[in-house]
């Protein structure tokens, strides 16, 4: 395996596990709250929201922190093991591969970016919305590495 596809794997299982606990968490919250309030006696209903927002900003910047250490961390460890290879420039074949990655990752991220609009028609607020086309940008990014991953697998 090529210290490419290697990073690849790494960029792909990091992020759905990372932000995969966030939306996760997110639809959990969305289900149970309906819109995403908390209850009325701990804080004024004009705060509930805030308050929510608050806790999930904090949630998502916690979790970019710790997606941005553990890729940094993991593809230095694979750099170390094999450091003629992860110094080497993308050849050819690398750069189709990242190229031919991008095409289908870019159709989801358009399909799913049009489709979070469809979140305000059914009732969601502008954060719902922000975390819908988060969402679209992440399955996009989920596409990206898993089609390197494939086509890497394949020997395109």
């Amino acid at each position: 395996m090529s210290f490419r596809e290697k990073s690849a794997w790494i960029s792909f299982i990091t992020l759905l596990v990372v932000f995969g606990f966030y939306f996760v968490s997110f639809s959990a919250s969305l289900v149970a709250g309906g819109r995403l309030e908390t209850t009325p006696s701990v804080v004024s209903a004009a705060t509930a929201g805030m308050v929510v927002h608050a806790g999930f900003i904090s949630l998502f910047s916690l979790l970019v922190v710790a997606l941005i250490v553990s890729v940094v961390v993991l593809n230095i460890i694979v750099a170390v093991r094999s450091p003629a290879e992860a110094k080497s420039p993308q050849d050819e074949r690398e750069r189709l591969i990242a190229l031919k990655a991008k095409r289908p990752a870019y159709f989801v991220l358009a399909t799913f970016a049009w489709l979070s609009i469809a979140v305000l028609f059914l009732g969601g607020g502008a954060w719902v919305l922000a975390n819908a086309v988060f969402f679209a940008i992440w399955l996009g990014e989920l596409t990206n590495y898993g089609a390197q991953i494939y086509l890497y697998r394949r020997g395109a």
